[in-house]
């Protein structure tokens, strides 16, 4: 989707995404920037996701890694939209699946 972002004149590419703001707060859906991948990353354009119980402690505030303002949904399934430039395994297009806990590959 591409619009105006509300703090600058320019177009910039944005998305809609489900958001809080303040700890145990309301939950809004707002239009926010697309994100970009850095050199190892990927975009996913999210087809389904859902707000699970660790989402639920991150949004009363009993996670000190979250950081606000917070999109939740870390469980979910889309379609890659942007790869990084050293991405080598997925392609845009691809289907996938993100579990709860994801490791980085690297590790032994």
């Amino acid at each position: 989707m591409e619009g105006k972002n509300a703090n600058s004149n320019s177009n910039v590419k944005i998305m809609r995404a489900a958001i809080y703001e303040t700890f145990n707060g309301p939950i809004a859906i707002q239009n926010v920037e697309d994100p970009t991948p850095n050199d190892e990353g990927v975009v996913v354009k999210v087809k389904a996701t859902g707000m699970c119980r660790s989402d639920c402690h991150g949004w009363m505030g009993h996670d000190a890694d979250i950081k606000l303002p917070n999109v939740p949904g870390h469980e979910l399934a889309g379609k890659i939209e942007a790869i990084g430039k050293n991405v080598r395994n997925f392609k845009r297009g691809d289907r996938v699946a993100v579990p709860f806990v994801c490791g980085c590959g690297s590790c032994d």
